[in-house]
């Protein structure tokens, strides 16, 4: 807490170097560790409407009193009165100051407790994202084995399936063929048929012919009757 009590001197040394008064409306402070009542009047003899404004307290002022002694006011409340003019002062207090220090400390000290909470995390998500990332690239490199692997059997696929169309292709010009070569063979077998009967047409025509003509073509013997 050592700045803290260099600012609260700070503060103390210049808030004591003094205040001034004005008659416009302003805003102005108890002064420190003092309880000041608010009178009806500007006078010690009025009639007390607030028993005593703890040191620090922020009320509104409107004017001075012709003496200058008693100043009127008005607190947070709404309770207007007077009160003497020696226990305000224009600037803030110094224990307020350095309350609103401390608070501001305090804040920060949690502003950085959280930061370095949240660099921590950050670390650690840091580290697993490194992680994440390493795991992705073996994954990565596992797909991309793969994926050379698909494409290698692929284009085996591929050239296994250009061989089968093409012996595909042969074999139905080979059955094209066959085919052909069958009719050729049947129209043979016809052709030979064909000349079987016609030979064995001719053949018995041939032998009808003979039948008729061959007696008539052999000369016949005369007969030897004796009478030479």
């Amino acid at each position: 807490m050592t700045n803290s009590l260099i600012y609260r001197a700070l503060l103390v040394l210049a808030l004591s170097v003094g205040f001034g008064i004005a008659h416009a409306q302003e805003t102005r402070y108890v002064s420190d560790k003092i309880y000041v009542p608010i009178r009806s009047g500007a006078g010690a003899d009025y009639r007390i409407l607030h028993k005593g404004l703890p040191s620090g307290t922020a009320i509104t002022f409107y004017q001075l009193s012709e003496d200058d002694v008693w100043a009127e006011v008005e607190t947070r409340g709404g309770t207007r009165g007077w009160v003497r003019a020696q226990y305000l002062q224009a600037d803030t207090p110094a224990t307020l100051l350095v309350a609103d220090l401390e608070d501001r400390l305090r804040e920060s000290e949690g502003d950085r407790a959280r930061l370095m909470k949240s660099l921590d995390q950050s670390s650690s998500k840091a580290s697993g994202s490194a992680a994440e990332a390493s795991k992705l690239e073996q994954d990565l490199a596992q797909a991309q084995q793969e994926l050379a692997e698909v494409r290698r059997v692929s284009s085996a696929a591929i050239e296994l399936d250009r061989q089968n169309s093409e012996l595909t292709s042969e074999l139905e010009n080979l059955r094209s063929e066959a085919s052909l070569l069958r009719l050729e063979n049947v129209r043979l077998n016809e052709r030979v048929e064909n000349n079987q009967i016609i030979d064995g047409a001719i053949a018995v025509l041939l032998g009808v012919l003979l039948a008729i003509f061959g007696p008539r073509l052999i000369p016949r013997r005369r007969r030897d009757d004796g009478w030479a």
